[in-house]
């Protein structure tokens, strides 16, 4: 797999074994869907597998990346991955699940301007857990946007708490929900 677009574009992505990586009509797709936050975001790929969302958020002008894989094996990989794309200094590696990344993020108060969020999709609690958890530990901040990937069936809601969708694609069998975090507008009314 490669790069699609930007300073990496044409770096090769190794797949760790054993997951199942976002293709590359999905993930051109998706950065299409972003583009107008990616420019200078910090950006969360969560679930990172092979680190090919956040690696591309870079290489399209994203200032950092977290990423957040719990595998060990699947971490050197993507770290490689990091390393072949030059992205070291502009990159971040959590070897742990994800509610330990979100804590230990918020515990840095840090932000995220993008959130990728492709958990393995048996795991439809993920999602839930993952965006309320964002909000609780403060992660997110007005018009921060949370992109999940899920099996289209699956359906998931129109809301978690602040974080409203704001898009609904299909890709096959695959869907994408792009959210916003809005919590003004909630106020206001």
């Amino acid at each position: 797999m490669k790069i699609t677009s930007g300073k990496y574009k044409y770096r090769n992505i190794e797949l760790p074994k054993g997951i199942r990586p976002t293709t590359g009509k999905v993930r051109e797709a998706v950065l299409s869907m972003v583009s107008p936050w990616v420019e200078g975001a910090a950006v969360m790929d969560m679930f990172a597998g092979s680190g090919s969302l956040g690696l591309e958020a870079l290489s399209r002008g994203a200032e950092h990346c977290y990423f957040c894989e719990s595998s060990r094996a699947n971490s050197k990989v993507l770290i490689a991955n990091i390393a072949e794309c030059g992205a070291g200094e502009e990159s971040t590696v959590y070897n742990s699940d994800y509610q330990t990344a979100i804590a230990k993020l918020g515990s840095l108060g840090i932000t995220m301007d993008i959130v990728f969020m492709d958990p393995p999709y048996e795991e439809l609690s993920y999602y839930e857990t993952g965006m309320i958890m964002m909000q609780e530990e403060g992660l997110l901040d007005e018009g921060s946007l949370v992109v999940a990937e899920h099996l289209y069936d699956n359906k998931l809601l129109d809301n978690y708490g602040f974080l409203h969708r704001i898009k609904e694609k299909r890709y096959g069998s695959i869907g994408v929900d792009v959210y916003i975090y809005e919590k003004q507008c909630d106020e206001a009314q």
